[in-house]
């Protein structure tokens, strides 16, 4: 396995796509659900096939991850050859922005001088799915482009 298993939920979401993963291997719900019943190092495999590719299709695709805490957070465009960074760091101000109510907090008041704004650009360093999935695994969050695209309009 190159990744981690998707959790229980995240295979809930993706029931239908793991339907036709089934269907593509030929095994429909009877049979699957006897694969269930009396093979679970076999329903393992399924599992953790179905989540590599979910995995590699994820990674292959330009995609935007953010990484929060309560005072500063780094939202990271990843495009195929560069990952953009902006970086946001809130001093002396009792702001979580991580809620709605701090984000738009934050929003309001973006040149404020307690808010300070890092940007950088950098190639990947070797494999950009494993860089990103590292990234990932240290506690990014795979996002929308929404939070990252706010704050690069607003440092334009």
């Amino acid at each position: 396995m190159n990744y981690h298993r998707l959790s229980k939920e995240q295979l809930e979401e993706l029931h239908e796509e793991f339907a036709k993963y089934l269907a593509a291997l030929s095994i429909d719900r009877n049979a699957w659900e006897k694969i269930k019943a009396n093979s679970p190092e076999v329903v393992d495999q399924h599992l953790d096939q179905f989540s590599d590719l979910v995995w590699e299709d994820v990674l292959a695709k330009d995609l935007y991850l953010e990484h929060l805490s309560p005072n500063h957070f780094f939202v990271f465009e990843c495009l195929q050859e560069e990952m953009h960074l902006i970086a946001v760091k809130l001093t002396n101000v009792d702001q979580d922005i991580t809620t709605p109510e701090g984000w738009q907090w934050l929003l309001h008041h973006i040149h404020d001088a307690s808010v300070t704004f890092y940007r950088s650009t950098k190639k990947y360093e070797y494999d950009r799915k494993e860089e990103l999935y590292g990234m990932i695994l240290k506690g990014a969050q795979i996002s929308e482009s929404d939070r990252y695209k706010s704050i690069a309009d607003f440092l334009v």
